[in-house]
């Protein structure tokens, strides 16, 4: 996999702001880069509710490490997909962080976040 240095530094400006959303509770910023079909059934409501979740089994989020990148998908549609991979540090747990971006009409669009 080549390096990625610009695709990775999208990454992870989108994964600092989602983990801003996640700690704020800020639900326009946490999909602010997601195509809108990729957010049918993902309510203001959900996203309430899997913050609650996450913030209990993990704690207050303290840092990531970068690990390394994968090949992305998106359904096959495009050619520019690479998911990123961080080591989450929180208070409670360390977790595996999965950012997956792609590339649609001069975008960088979020079609992957995970926290494992």
């Amino acid at each position: 996999m080549p390096e990625l240095k610009a695709e990775r530094a999208i990454a992870e400006k989108f994964l600092k702001e989602m983990l801003k959303a996640d700690d704020t509770g800020n639900y326009e910023l946490f999909i602010k880069h997601y195509e809108r079909e990729d957010l049918i059934d993902f309510s203001p409501e959900r996203f309430e509710q899997d913050i609650k979740q996450m913030h209990a089994r993990n704690g207050k989020h303290m840092g990531y490490e970068y690990f390394g990148t994968l090949k992305g998908y998106h359904n096959g549609n495009y050619d520019n997909c690479y998911r990123f991979v961080w080591k989450g540090i929180y208070e409670k747990r360390e977790a595996l962080i999965t950012i997956g971006i792609h590339y649609k009409d001069g975008t960088w669009y979020i079609n992957e976040s995970s926290v494992r």
